[in-house]
């Protein structure tokens, strides 16, 4: 520990400035120092006003923030996880809820969503779409 010489605070070795007023070992004060409690936190670009209800949000709000959007309503979790997986081989980095709402809680009727970065919801739409073409055809049209 040391001891800073301008406020008196107790400091870890392994910082090089005192964490409550910024000067450094040697005694020199940075003028530019703010402690962290005094710095206004800038507009987060993911701060926005997000839709209410229940329906899912069909197109980004803010494609530039990265911003997780519902790509597909999946019939179980097991698809969701597989679907989530088969995106992010593809390039296309995906999640999947962890729980499914119904079987949890019983009254809920949404089924387990697998989310894509706002950027990568066209061409995670375009995959699924083939996905499910593909998943008829394999099935005799009955999915």
């Amino acid at each position: 520990m040391w001891t800073c010489q301008k406020c008196g605070s107790k400091i870890d070795p392994s910082f090089d400035v005192c964490w409550k007023c910024g000067t450094t070992v040697e005694g020199v004060e940075d003028p530019t120092f703010v402690v962290a409690d005094d710095v206004v936190p800038s507009e987060s670009p993911l701060d926005i006003d997000m839709p209410e209800g229940d329906a899912p949000i069909t197109q980004p709000l803010n494609e530039e923030a990265g911003e997780l959007v519902e790509a597909y309503s999946a019939l179980d979790m097991l698809q969701a996880k597989f679907l989530a997986d088969q995106l992010s081989e593809q390039g296309i980095p995906a999640v999947c809820d962890l729980h499914d709402l119904h079987e949890s809680l019983g009254s809920m009727s949404s089924n387990p969503r697998v989310f894509v970065r706002a950027g990568d919801l066209v061409r995670a739409r375009r995959w699924l779409e083939n996905y499910e073409r593909q998943n008829q055809e394999d099935h005799g049209g009955s999915v």
